[in-house]
Formats: C-alpha cells, structure tokens, sequence
C-alpha cells in the first residue's frame, strides 16, 4: 500500500471518482489552445507533412534515402565467406532473413544484439535471449543504431590536411607514427580514447603502453553511468564495483540514481526490478521504492515515495540516512544542513523500513554523484546486510588511465608533440573551462580517428574514418562482465578502420587485421585456439562463465569517514542562486546520436519534446521568475490560428549563466524538479553535424565545468521575453475518454474479501464501450467524442457511448437520451 508524505488531502469528487491525472499543463490549466485541440484526434500536420517541415522531410529521410542508394551499393558480406549466388550460398534463401549474434559497445558496456540480415545487409536489431539478465531486450538506442550505419553524412574517407587518403596510405601514416614514437619510448605522444569493455582493446593497450611508457594514454566520457572507483577503493580498498540484484530486494531507496534508464545495467535493472513489482498470487509481496532525485526520471515516475530535493543536497541526505539508520556517527554535522518538509518523518520513515529489511533490501547511489555519496551507501547496505544478497562487488580491474585534465596540462606543459584520438568528441563536450579546441589546436600533429567529421575533426590536421560496429570485429563485456563478440553483417561501406586496427598499427603489431586479433584474444580466455570453441562464440554471442568475478569484501568505516572528511555543507538554493544539473539526453546520449533521424523525432519520455532540448524548470521557480504558464503555456494570441489549433507551445527563451559562461535556450516547466534546480540536456546544439542534427537545441556542455561536470550551483536564470515555437507530442493522441491512469493499492488487491479481480470494475477498463463499430459504419466522429466525454479522474468508469453511430445510422447527439433503441434497430436490420 502508498505511503505518501505531505500530500494534499482529497476533494469530495476525488474520494468518489479517485484523483485528477493530466497530460500537460495546458490540460490542467484548460488553457483555449488546448481546448481546441481536444476537437481533433491528431494535432494537426502530425500525420502530414504538408505546411509542417517536421524538421524539413529530407531529413528524416536522409538515411532511408541511403539505404536504397549510397549505402546498399557497397553493402558486401565480408569477404572470407562470400559465395556467387549462381552456385546459391549456402542457408540464403532470397525473401527470407538471416540473423547474427553481435553486441552494441557503449563506454564501459554492452548490449548483446541479433542482427536481422537480407542478402547480406543488416536491416534490424534486437536483443539476444542468449544473454538471460537481459532476456532478449535491446534499447531505444541499439535498435536506431542501424540507421547510423547508412548514414550519408558519416565520414566517407581518410583526408590530411584537406587531401583524401586511400585506405593503404592511412594505414602506412599510422604505421610510421608507431616508428616515429618508439625510438624515444613514447616521449611526445599521447592518446585520448573513450572507454571501453573491450578485452581485445585492453590487451593491446596493455602492450603498447609497455611498448612507449613515456606516451600518455588518457579516457573521457563526458558522461558518467557507472560509480567511481574513488568510492569503492575508500569503503573496501579495492577496485570493484557493485552489481545490484533489485528482484531480491523488497525495499530499495534511491539516491539520485536513475537505474531505469540512465545508469549502466539499466536493461537489466528494469527486468530485475519489475519482478518484483509483479503480483500474481493474491499474496504476492511488491517491492517498496523510495526515490530522492532533482529531476523527474523513469525511476522517480516509478516510486512509492519520492522527494524532490536539489542534486548538491543528496550527499547530506545520504548522511542524516546513515545517521538515522546506524545512530549517531560522524555524519552528523554533513546532515545538519539539510533541510525539507518534514525532514525527520521522512527520513525516519525510510529508516525503520530499511532495518526491519535487513539482507532484502538496497541502496543505490546515481553514478554522477560524487565518491563520498557512494561510499555512503555502500556502508548503510554493509550495516543492513545486503552485500551478497541485494548487491555484489565484482572485481573489474584497475583502471590507469590518465584523466582529461591530466592530458591538458600535458598539453599546455608542451610536452604533447603528437595526439591520438579515437572516437569520442572532446572540442564540443569536453569541459569549458578546459578550452579543449584551443588545446588541440597548440599541439603540432593531431590524429583523429571517428565515425564521423565533427567538431574535433575540424580541430586537427588528419581523420581516419571509423567503422560502424555492424562493420567491424571485435569484442565488449556486458555490464556483469560476460564477454560478447562484435560481428560485422558486412565490410566496411567506406573502406573504414576499426579502433583495433589503429592501435595494432600503431603499435607495429604484425597481426593487424581486427578478426585475429579478437581470435586471439578468445584464445587467451579460453585457454586455447579452435575454430569450435570460436565459431560457438560467434553463434551464440557471449561466451559462457566469463563474467566479472564475485569479490568478497568488508567496509572499512574509516576510510568512509575520511572520504567525507572535507565535503561541504549543503548550499540554500534560491531563484537567485540556482542550482544547474547537466543530463543526458533519453535520446542522442551526450550527443553522439546527433545525427539520427530517427532518434531526433522520437518525444523524451517525460517532456514529450522532440528534436531540441529545453531548459527545464519547476513550477515554483516559474512563478518566482514571473512566467504564468496559464497565460503563456499556449499563446493564441500571439499566433496565427493555424499554431495554435496544432497545441504549439510558445516557450519563453532564458539565458542560464554558470560560472561567467552563458547559454541561451527554450524554457519549458516540467512539475516534479526539485523547486531550485534547473535541468540541461546534453547532446544537442552541435556546431558541425550532419544535416539531421543541424540547428537543434542548444549546447550545454558550453556552462559545463570539470570542477562541476554533473551538477554546478551558483547558478542564474534570466528570461529575455523573446519566445520560440517547441515542438511537443505531449498532448497528441487523444484518448477518446479513456482514463489517463488506472490504479488500485496492493491492500485492494490482496483483499481476501475481493472476490476474483472485483476491485478492477472500480478503475474505468471500459467494460461497457461498444466492441467494434462494424465494418461498413463510420465511427462517431473524435472531435465530438473527446470534447463530450468526462475526463482526468482515475477512478471515473468510461460511459458505454450510448448513440455511437454503428452500421451506417445517422444519430441525433444533442437529442439522444439513451434509450438504446437505436442499436436494437441497428441489429434487427442487419439481423444480429
């Protein structure tokens, strides 16, 4: 059953009808653009391209344009097992698809995939149910990632200085870099790669690090979606990581951590924690979650209990928790400054319901928070018990990478003649305080290896065109550690190399070719070298009992209280010093989906906005800045009629300003932010993209800072009183007088006098409605429907639509009274 804290009591017609649910603001607030809208099923131009850009159709279409042209003309099989189909190739039967284990990598993981083939060309991508904590799923991203691979504006060759390079001559200049570096030991050369679980890469940075120990090898993600090993190392000395186990965890609190969607394992996490929320026996236990979060999130959306509270305050959260649950400690005065409605309820609340779980229960820290706040909550989950119940620590490895910083001052030191870098887009995301383009720019020879000529491109003197991963071998972990292929469905379109190849031709490897490098590495997992045991690898697309090893471990307090030694006191937050959270965008991550249409038109799950980000604010810091969403969510009178009748929101534009650095964008109030904080999207306005991303949204990574590369306070707001259109899917849909949200308690449901599942006639399922409408009838019209039916209460029973026209009859609305004497007529004239 909900426990909610702080909630309003219940009108009269909420405790008979259940609460009031809304799709949008402009719902709540019944604003005229919305009243309009409701006299239409679809807004209008969502179905029509017609004096509706939609961000201009080519675009969209950009890729699927590709796929019939540019990139099926180079579409081959690779070469090693390509047969003429005048002596028919062997399991290919023309019309009929063929499918491939592969893997998706993403920084530090991967996504186990199948890949739908026809004659040789990949066309479609799920998940692989070899791989059970996924089982079978696959992500918003992986399934548009095969638009990626037709692409036309990827980059199409290897260029120095402005002059195309043939394949052969960008192999010879990467060649005679490695020759060049390894009479001095590395002296002047350094790499700057992204992270990955590729065990191929490691082994062979691992070599060549040995090969030119003076040269710098340094990673960056300007996203962080897995805990950092400063907390692991201060609570246990050791570099683990936790591997969380939600479907045995009957009460879970959450940190600021959206484990749903944006943390690493989310695919898993969903599938693990839905088991718990699932009752199939009347007596089945659901899973309590408690969520303290500044922004709204798919995990928030989820919870029993949720606390809005400022992204820079969860660190004292996490310290009153510990206080409230291990007793007094030397948290103390780190929870002194926190302050929330009814703070000591919450927390106690919480608290007692965390002891009485002991072993069943877990606490779960947001990767982007910092070590201290999981250090924090990998000591309450060893006082409650948990470790090796809801969570494990397995062993991963030392990362010793150098950091961006570190290269940087590398770099202004002048001791970087020559810089490698693979992947990744650091002159548009990396820190700006950094100057990351003018950093680039000092150093004398700079290689770039990317999928494709962006940003970074532009700053350095060669690129080397990337593969895309359905076009190249190699191999990642999962999340848990079980090691995956990468296989390609074909050869590279454009004569592309991997990051494999690059590194094994810089360091003068004699084996280069990417598919025996990752034969070799099997081998070495393995323990030997068949073509059984590597063609079993590439059929089932993991390789059995090869995940991170389960590490025993013991929380040493000490170290924890040292970590948070020095950690601040929560800062007040106000509309005059806000506090500014950097996200990562539900759809073009941190912007290297840029480029895909598909993805760009796709609405974020919360927002429902489509194609730009927006500046995200509460509702209380929109009155504080004197903004009147009633007034202003939908402005008829400053548009054409045409605007307002499709629901086109008329956002204001604001100037965020964060550290003397400032960036402008649309304002849109999304309710349920933490009142102080302001949320920015990351991933869009890039200078140099394709023509899908071209113009949209506004970049964040701009105001981002190192000191702050999560959250930063000190922050301001400013409203210009300009306003642009925004484009939301928020009200489309309409639906035709159905609830927005059906609910029941668990105690309604477990009820032993609740005879079957009675309790359901009580939450509207539309019992009543007319099944069909009948093949040659028409349909009552929408437009009348929708502006008639009653609408927003959860408890509310749809009506029966007594009246709909059914089988061609012509009905009278303002004049029906329900008699139903018009569907007795209608069926004894077509005599049912």
């Amino acid at each position: 059953m909900k426990r909610i804290f702080h909630h309003p009591a219940p009108t009269e017609n909420e405790l008979k009808n259940g609460p009031k649910y809304w799709r949008s603001l402009g719902e709540l607030a019944a604003t005229p653009g919305f009243k309009d809208q409701l006299a239409r099923e679809f807004p209008e131009g969502a179905s029509s391209i017609e004096g509706v850009d939609r961000r201009h159709f080519m675009k969209i279409m950009a890729a699927s344009f590709a796929l019939g042209g540019v990139g099926l003309a180079g579409c081959r099989r690779p070469e090693a097992h390509i047969m003429p189909f005048g002596k028919s190739v062997e399991g290919v039967i023309p019309g009929l698809p063929l499918y491939f284990a592969t893997a998706m990598p993403l920084r530090k993981s991967a996504i186990p995939l199948l890949a739908e083939t026809h004659q040789g060309r990949p066309t479609k991508l799920e998940g692989n149910p070899a791989y059970a904590p996924h089982g079978g799923a696959s992500s918003l991203l992986a399934q548009a990632s095969v638009l990626d691979l037709y692409d036309p504006d990827r980059a199409r060759a290897h260029t120095q200085n402005g002059t195309t390079l043939t394949v052969a001559a960008a192999k010879d200049l990467l060649v005679a870099l490695g020759k060049e570096h390894m009479t001095n030991g590395g002296a002047g050369l350094a790499f700057l790669a992204g992270e990955s679980s590729s065990p191929t890469r490691a082994r062979l940075v691992k070599k060549l690090r040995k090969q030119l120990p003076q040269a710098i090898w340094a990673e960056y993600e300007p996203l962080q979606d897995e805990p950092p090993v400063a907390a692991a190392r201060a609570a246990f000395g050791r570099a683990v990581k936790p591997m969380y186990r939600f479907g045995k965890a009957k009460r879970i609190v959450s940190i600021d951590a959206d484990f749903l969607h944006a943390e690493s394992g989310s695919l898993y996490y969903a599938r693990d924690f839905a088991k718990g929320r699932k009752v199939v026996k009347r007596d089945d236990p659901m899973n309590r979650l408690y969520v303290a979060e500044s922004a709204f999130t798919l995990t928030g959306s989820m919870a029993d209990h949720r606390l809005r509270l400022a992204s820079s305050h969860m660190l004292a959260f996490a310290a009153a928790l510990a206080n409230q649950v291990l007793g007094s400690s030397p948290l103390d005065a780190l929870a002194q400054g926190l302050d929330f409605p009814r703070r000591e309820e919450w927390l106690k609340a919480c608290a007692d319901d965390l002891r009485s779980h002991k072993g069943e229960c877990l606490v779960v820290a947001g990767a982007h928070q910092p070590a201290a706040v999981h250090a924090i909550a990998y000591a309450l989950n060893a006082a409650l018990g948990n470790i090796g119940h809801t969570v494990d620590f397995v062993e991963t490895g030392a990362n010793e990478a150098a950091s961006l910083a570190e290269l940087a001052t590398a770099i202004k030191a002048g001791s970087v003649k020559s810089l490698v870098v693979l992947g990744g887009n650091p002159v548009y995301n990396a820190p700006a305080d950094l100057d990351w383009a003018a950093l680039q720019k000092s150093v004398t020879n700079v290689v770039r290896h990317g999928y494709y000529v962006d940003e970074t491109s532009h700053a350095a003197g060669t690129h080397i065109a990337a593969t895309h991963y359905l076009e190249s071998w190699g191999d990642a972990r999962t999340v848990d550690g079980t090691v995956v292929p990468v296989q390609p469905m074909i050869l590279p379109l454009f004569g592309g190399l991997t990051e494999l190849e690059a590194l094994a031709l810089i360091g003068g490897e004699t084996e280069t070719d990417p598919y025996a490098l990752v034969r070799a590495t099997l081998a070495k997992l393995t323990g030997g070298d068949t073509d059984a045991a590597f063609k079993q690898f590439l059929h089932d697309g993991v390789l059995a009992d090869s995940a991170y090893a389960i590490a025993k471990v013991d929380c040493d307090r000490g170290g924890v209280e040292t970590l948070i030694r020095n950690a601040p006191a929560p800062e007040s937050l106000s509309a005059s010093n806000l506090e500014a959270r950097f996200a990562a965008d539900h759809k073009l991550d941190d912007g290297r989906f840029n480029n895909n249409g598909w993805l760009q038109e796709c609405p974020d799950p919360i927002t429902k906005i489509t194609w730009e980000n927006a500046i995200l604010i509460s509702p209380r810091l929109a009155k504080d800045l004197g903004y009147n969403p009633t007034e202003s969510f939908i402005q008829v009178a400053r548009m054409p009629l045409a605007d307002s009748e499709r629901g086109v929101e008329m956002a204001p534009v604001g100037e965020v300003t964060v550290n003397g650095r400032t960036v402008r964008g649309p304002v849109h109030i999304q309710p349920g932010l933490s009142n102080y904080t302001i949320v920015l999207p990351v991933g869009y306005g890039r200078a140099v993209t394709g023509r899908i991303g071209e113009g949209s949204g506004f970049n964040a990574f701009a105001v981002r800072s190192s000191t702050g590369p999560a959250f930063a306070t000190g922050v301001t707001l400013r409203l210009t009183g300009d306003r642009v259109r925004l484009a939301s899917t928020q009200e489309h849909w309409s639906m035709e007088g159905r609830d927005l949200v059906r609910e029941a308690n668990l105690d309604e449901v477990q009820d032993p006098s609740s005879v079957g599942l009675a309790y359901v006639e009580k939450i509207g399922l539309e019992a009543h409605s007319p099944p069909i409408y009948g093949e040659a009838g028409e349909k009552l019209p929408l437009a009348v429907k929708v502006a008639n039916t009653p609408r927003g209460n959860s408890l509310y029973e749809s009506p029966d639509y007594t009246g709909v026209h059914q089988w061609g009859m012509s009905i009278d609305l303002n004049t029906c009274i329900g008699c139903n004497a018009c569907v007795v007529a209608c069926q004894a004239e077509n005599n049912i």
